[in-house]
């Protein structure tokens, strides 16, 4: 009997204003699958973060393929300027990964869209009839929680980079973090502009430099009294 490889894709980090979108695919076979759910795998938000970086590597170890994207804050803010939705950005990376992907016979997806019936057909049109996209696809299939998996502890790892690079742990970029919010303020109160970090489109980042430029204003018209 020929072997069933499935593919997995799903992404992390598509809400935070700051950091990158990952996009991950992964194929294992499918008899690989029940091992991995015993030792742990699940969705990644599920997951503690040392028994992510454990599973990644265990994932890894037993992948036939696997292909990530990295798409950066200034590269979803350019793709967004030429009208180009987020949507559209996963959809294009969903189809890169599963393209360049190899020797898999069926592919399970996270829906993006919230059509995920129209997201599952446009898939299906532009790489292969067998995919099934569905939404929470990353907590129904163990293939796809691998992919998110390997989605999330990449963006971690990047956004380790960036805590580095800007030398302040900013947390987890997204909108509810404290320390993100805290960082943005800060960053422009003393550079007057947004990080390279940060999605420049985004609502959280268009309110700091909002507030920014009042407390300026505010400043100037003080001063001149």
């Amino acid at each position: 009997m020929k072997p069933m490889y499935l593919a997995g894709v799903d992404e992390a980090g598509r809400g935070p204003v700051l950091g990158p979108l990952v996009v991950a695919g992964v194929v294992l076979h499918q008899d690989d699958l029940p091992q991995l759910v015993e030792n742990g795998l699940a969705d990644s938000k599920f997951v503690p973060k040392a028994k992510r970086e454990q599973l990644y590597q265990t994932i890894l170890a037993k992948a036939i393929d696997y292909k990530v994207i990295i798409i950066e804050a200034i590269d979803i803010y350019t793709q967004r300027a030429n009208a180009i939705n987020l949507n559209k950005i996963e959809m294009n990376s969903f189809v890169e990964i599963l393209l360049l992907m190899k020797q898999w016979s069926k592919a399970y997806v996270d829906a993006c869209d919230r059509n995920a019936k129209r997201f599952q057909l446009t898939l299906q049109n532009r790489v292969n009839t067998n995919i099934i996209a569905e939404h929470f696809a990353d907590q129904t299939y163990p293939i796809v929680s691998a992919a998110s998996i390997i989605a999330k502890v990449v963006r971690d790892r990047e956004i380790e980079k960036y805590h580095n690079e800007y030398g302040v742990d900013f947390g987890s970029g997204y909108p509810h973090d404290r320390k993100t919010n805290r960082f943005l303020n800060d960053y422009i109160s003393q550079y007057g502009k947004l990080p390279m970090v940060a999605r420049k489109s985004w609502a959280t980042a268009k309110r700091a430099i909002e507030k920014h430029e009042q407390s300026n204003l505010d400043e100037f018209f003080s001063n001149a009294e």
